[in-house]
């Protein structure tokens, strides 16, 4: 705590110093040097407003976050998120190495696998986040709530073509959906657990099961039901749309 938070000047400096540090133990075969880790992480993350997003996100929508000072310490999927945002800046660079080996120590440590070159929007919340993966041409919008063991997959085999979702923002997606192919997912989504899609998904709908689209405004009835039930409605409702 003291050689982290209170040794730090400014918020993205005691983030690189708690993400470097975790990053650079010694049972990683990727490592690098602490030092190195925490000059590079601290000169990405310096002035990118998608850190404090993150964090507001996470206290807002979480109600197990206690305190802003707990997401920062402890909560892995913010740690991951931020080392991918270090690594996508690298990615872009042209050090494609180090990005890889970044990538390949957090599937390690907090076994999330996010590419560095997906685009991921501020405001993020990965909830849990083991299990996650991210593919490399993936586009996170802003606001997005993403559970553990989600997967934004690709499809094809050629390299250097669009193979994986894009989201919208504040798209929801609940743990253990599968999303796979170039389809787009609008803005207000939200993707119920154990989800598969493969086809584009409208503004403001939800999916559940295999490409399953229901329409929370269908309806007067469907809305009063939505409201009754805003967590599990998608699973108690009729499965038209």
């Amino acid at each position: 705590f003291e050689s982290t938070i209170l040794a730090s000047s400014s918020l993205h400096e005691a983030i690189s110093s708690i993400v470097a540090r975790k990053m650079s133990r010694e049972m990683a075969d990727t490592r690098m040097r602490l030092e190195s880790l925490e000059y590079l992480t601290s000169q990405i993350l310096a002035n990118d407003e998608r850190i404090g997003a993150d964090i507001i996100a996470i206290m807002s929508r979480d109600p197990a976050a206690m305190s802003y000072l707990q997401v920062v310490q402890f909560f892995k999927g913010f740690h991951a998120v931020q080392a991918q945002r270090c690594a996508h800046a690298i990615w872009k660079d042209n050090d494609k190495n180090t990005a890889l080996a970044l990538q390949d120590r957090v599937n390690e440590l907090w076994q999330v696998d996010i590419h560095p070159a997906a685009q991921l929007g501020g405001g993020l919340m990965c909830d849990h986040a083991t299990g996650l993966v991210i593919g490399e041409t993936a586009v996170v919008g802003r606001d997005c709530t993403i559970l553990h063991n989600v997967t934004l997959g690709g499809i094809g085999h050629d390299k250097g073509v669009d193979r994986h979702p894009k989201l919208g923002d504040r798209v929801t997606i609940g743990a253990g959906a599968t999303l796979v192919g170039p389809i787009r997912i609008e803005s207000d989504v939200v993707i119920g657990s154990q989800a598969v899609v493969s086809i584009n998904v409208p503004t403001g709908l939800v999916v559940v099961g295999r490409n399953s689209l229901l329409n929370p405004s269908r309806s007067t009835a469907r809305k009063a039901e939505v409201l009754r039930r805003p967590i599990t409605w998608i699973y108690e409702t009729s499965s038209e749309a």
